[in-house]
């Protein structure tokens, strides 16, 4: 039985996946799409499992297996093998790992990949051909578990007169206490660990609760009286988009909140839909809907590697028209190759076709693997930002030993001289920084008299606190502190920010750096931040090098849009900011 109203909302989370993937910085909430598409999955899955229970009193897990993977497996062997031969042809950067990665894709295991090397979905030097197949791994581990629940279920019941009654409320009593387990695991690791966002973003149990909410309406879904359906599901639908514009990866209430009702708003919609048997659907949805899975696997690997070429709205537009051809060629002449072939025609050829079909899926497999082996070998074993990262940071280590020397000197030199304080050049300069930093540091510190710089890569904004608190008891806190941070993802940098000015100790005075990242709007919310906070405190000197970026865009041509590396010009600008900063710093107040 096909259930009319279902198709949009497929549609619906398809949309909002894409929106989010081709314009994060304008529906930042898009990926709960993802929730949506969670939901619905959890609901069919369960209902037309539940409809050969109540028949048969058993699951054909077999057959439920084979036509899972019938449906799944040849769009997305597709979608790799193709991306990998264009990888020949691109960056080398991207091919990075690419071994691990392609491995990962193809046996549905891309979101454990991601928890094993701590990725954020937002972060990264260069963008993951296949991340998006992290929802389609956790799609799957529901595939494989929910029939072996299931079946658990039914083996505790006699198959009686009462088994549907009995069964029906056992299964809502799991779904309940599950979902629940879930919900509220989500809420406790995000809001007592600083870097569990990651984790619960790309972990099972914690996005199982959407399933298990799908599962749950599909249990009471045929009980529901008729409903308003265009009333309902249009507020419903804004309510959606809303929550996506206003919801955001690195906020706290999107895991709180913001996952439970996008999963509470998609039931209501299923529901709607059930209750009103003659609604009527567009056709453009219907096919949409029939090609989702397919723009779903395209879209990003096609809009990657296209916008790497084409930064502007051509590289967008390129990307859909890519995006659009690769599904119609999937849907159309690679996915029959997987499904049964007409018998009605003659044995001899459909064994034939059968054959061909065979073994042209085989090369198809063996080829991909075959590339995905050559593309690592040939690989550098870091993206050229981190070989360079990990390369600066272990000659900060060096200048550290160095730092330390210099400190023992400089005491020597104060307890012979009482003014020393007061004099500029012996005034000491910590600077606490990122990636970004790690490029121009030599130039700063060649240039700058008694500057450190201590930046490490992918470091937020919330450590530098406790990077203070260290850096004073080590006794290596100097009296001018500027912090260049904020291009990671934090929670909230006003907050992050107020910690900073808490902790500095009395007679130190701050400079704020904002923050360059044309990844996303500009002003960048770490900026908007430090620019308030400099205003309320007089100790604090701003630098604003997002102002001098934005004025600047040939800083940051040729490059990921964050970092600078080797623009000259930008590290003398760069510089000179900074040295104007430092006059303008120790010309005011220090802190009370």
């Amino acid at each position: 039985m096909r259930i009319k109203g279902l198709d949009y909302i497929r549609v619906l989370g398809i949309f909002l996946v894409v929106a989010y993937h081709f314009f994060p910085n304008f529906i930042p909430g898009g990926f709960l799409g993802v929730n949506i598409l969670f939901v619905l999955s959890g609901f069919l899955i369960t209902y037309h499992l539940l409809r050969e229970i109540y028949k048969n009193k058993e699951i054909d897990i077999k057959k439920f297996y084979y036509k899972r993977f019938v449906r799944i497996f040849p769009p997305l062997l597709l979608m790799v093998f193709i991306t990998s031969l264009i990888c020949f042809f691109i960056n080398k950067d991207y091919s990075v790992r690419f071994l691990d990665q392609f491995i990962s894709a193809l046996s549905f295991n891309y979101n454990i990949f991601e928890l094993v090397r701590g990725g954020s979905y937002e972060g990264g030097f260069v963008k993951q051909l296949f991340m998006p197949t992290w929802s389609l791994a956790i799609e799957v581990h529901f595939y494989l578990l929910w029939p072996l629940v299931l079946t658990l279920l039914i083996n505790t019941f006699d198959k009686d007169r009462n088994f549907k009654e009995k069964f029906s409320s056992l299964l809502m009593k799991v779904c309940i206490f599950l979902y629940l387990l879930s919900y509220f695991l989500m809420v406790y690791l995000v809001a007592n660990y600083n870097n569990a966002i990651a984790f619960v973003y790309f972990f099972d149990f914690t996005r199982m609760g959407s399933f298990l909410m799908g599962a749950f309406a599909a249990l009471f879904v045929g009980k529901i009286r008729k409903l308003p359906y265009k009333t309902l599901t249009a507020l419903l639908s804004l309510a959606l988009i809303g929550l996506s514009f206003i919801l955001s990866y690195s906020n706290e209430l999107t895991y709180k909140f913001g996952f439970i009702l996008a999963d509470l708003f998609t039931v209501l919609m299923i529901i709607t839909s059930y209750s009103n048997k003659n609604i009527r659907e567009y056709k453009f949805i219907n096919t949409l809907s029939m090609y989702s899975y397919g723009i779903f696997l395209f879209h990003w690997p096609s809009f990657v590697i296209i916008t790497s070429f084409f930064e502007n709205y051509w590289g967008i537009i390129l990307s859909i028209f890519v995006t659009g051809i690769l599904t119609l060629v999937n849907f159309h002449l690679f996915e029959p190759l997987f499904k049964e072939k007409n018998t009605n025609r003659r044995e001899k050829n459909h064994r034939l076709s059968n054959a061909i079909s065979q073994i042209f899926i085989g090369l198809i497999f063996i080829s991909s693997i075959a590339m995905a082996y050559i593309l690592n070998e040939n690989a550098h074993n870091m993206v050229k930002i981190e070989k360079t990262i990990f390369e600066k940071s272990i000659k900060q280590d060096i200048d550290k030993m160095k730092m330390d020397k210099n400190l023992l000197d400089m005491a020597i030199k104060k307890a012979e001289n009482k003014d020393y304080a007061a004099k500029k050049e012996n005034v000491m300069i910590n600077v606490l920084g990122d990636s970004v930093l790690l490029g121009n540091r030599d130039m700063l510190q060649e240039n700058i008299k008694n500057l450190h710089v201590n930046a490490e890569g992918s470091r937020p904004i919330d450590s530098a606190s406790d990077i203070i608190k260290q850096m004073k008891k080590d006794g290596n806190l100097g009296s001018v502190v500027v912090i260049a941070l904020g291009t990671n993802a934090i929670k909230d940098p006003k907050e992050s920010l107020e910690e900073i000015i808490r902790t500095v100790p009395k007679k130190t005075r701050v400079i704020f750096v904002t923050c360059y990242d044309n990844r996303y709007d500009q002003p960048h919310r770490v900026s908007v931040a430090m620019r308030d906070l400099s205003k309320k405190y007089d100790f604090i000197t701003l630098m604003d090098w997002e102002k001098e970026g934005m004025a600047h865009p040939e800083y940051y041509s040729g490059t990921d849009g964050v970092h600078f590396y080797g623009k000259l010009n930008a590290y003398d600008a760069y510089l000179k900011m900074l040295e104007k900063s430092i006059d303008q710093s120790l010309k005011s107040k220090a802190k009370k």
